[in-house]
Parts: C-alpha cells; sequence; structure tokens
C-alpha cells in the first residue's frame, strides 16, 4: 500500500495555497526589524509575497526606481516615506547583504 496523489484543479490548489499561507507568520514578521518595517508591510505585500524583493539586492538607485515603479502601479508611499523607504529596502536587501 503506497502513498497516491489525486491531481488538483487550479481552484483546490489555491485554496490549498491559502490555508498553508494562513498558518504561517504574519507578512511583517518575516521583514526584518526596522521602523519602515509596517511600511513595507503596507504597500508592498499587498500585492507581492516577500520573498519576491527580499531575495533581490539592488542598490539605493535600484530601489528608488523600484520603488518609484510600484508607486505609478498603485502603492501607496506617503512622500516622507520614500526615502526612508529606499534606505531600509537597501539596508536589508542591498548588494552587500
Amino acid at each position: 500500500m503506497g502513498i497516491s496523489f489525486v491531481p488538483l484543479d487550479h481552484t483546490m490548489s489555491l485554496v490549498l495555497l491559502a490555508l498553508v499561507a494562513g498558518t504561517g507568520m504574519s507578512r511583517a514578521q518575516a521583514l526584518p526589524p526596522g521602523p519602515m518595517r509596517d511600511v513595507v508591510d503596507q504597500a508592498c505585500t499587498r500585492c507581492h509575497l516577500a520573498t519576491e524583493f527580499t531575495t533581490k539586492h539592488k542598490t539605493a538607485d535600484q530601489w528608488a526606481q523600484t520603488v518609484n515603479q510600484m508607486i505609478d502601479k498603485g502603492a501607496v508611499i506617503g512622500d516622507n516615506e520614500f526615502d526612508r523607504l529606499v534606505d531600509y529596502l537597501t539596508q536589508n536587501f542591498g548588494p552587500e547583504k
């Protein structure tokens, strides 16, 4: 008697993914501590898994360009948060990390 696998349709796969994701740590907990962690959680992980950007290693200029692109696509980031957000991303996910 071996293990059998039942093929899943697309809907069932999404349901299972949601259940598994719901049992893990919160989105903010997956990010490094820092004053901009909540902003990143609110602005970035609303549309992206944290691993989509935490595995990138960009310079400050590259992060600024990325953040501007995301703002153009609808990310809500206050004018007074832009530079601090780029600093947070560069410090935690810069080329030296």
